[in-house]
């Protein structure tokens, strides 16, 4: 387990070339004919990632930056809300899977783990709406709960 900063240079560098929590959507996905575009995509950037050894740029629109500016936030509300303490940590590799790994966004106790989405008004309100969390985050917390145990 790594405490570097998420989102810091040593953090991305940490992860280039591994599969992610994050996107592990992407490798799942499939059509009715097969595998899914992304996965192809997301594929071809981890194979460029592990020869050149350097960090593909990503995409960050307005929605997802005032997410991330939000977290600390967030997961102070949730600290708050349940009187438990949450220890962030930076990256986790898979215990038995080479080259894959996750970045939960914080450890509870000795079996609890915290996932944090802070989306724009708009979204939010859909996702009280609509109870069933979207299957991408689904995956994204198995994957996290697999590599942390």
């Amino acid at each position: 387990m790594s405490d570097v900063i998420q989102g810091s240079a040593e953090w991305k560098a940490l992860r280039a070339g591994k599969v992610t929590a994050s996107r592990i959507a992407d490798m799942m996905a499939k059509t009715k004919s097969g595998w899914g575009a992304s996965r192809a995509n997301y594929a071809a950037q981890l194979v460029a990632e592990r020869l050149t050894g350097e960090v593909a740029e990503s995409y960050t629109n307005a929605a997802m930056q005032w997410g991330t500016d939000h977290e600390a936030d967030a997961r102070v509300a949730y600290e708050f809300r349940t009187d438990a303490s949450v220890v962030e940590i930076g990256f986790v590799e898979h215990p038995t899977i080479p080259m894959t790994g996750a970045s939960p966004d914080g450890l509870v106790g000795d079996d609890g783990m915290v996932e944090i989405k802070c989306p724009n008004t708009a979204t939010h309100i859909e996702t009280l709406l609509n109870p069933a969390p979207d299957s991408k985050y689904i995956l994204q917390m198995q994957w996290q709960m697999a590599c942390t145990g």
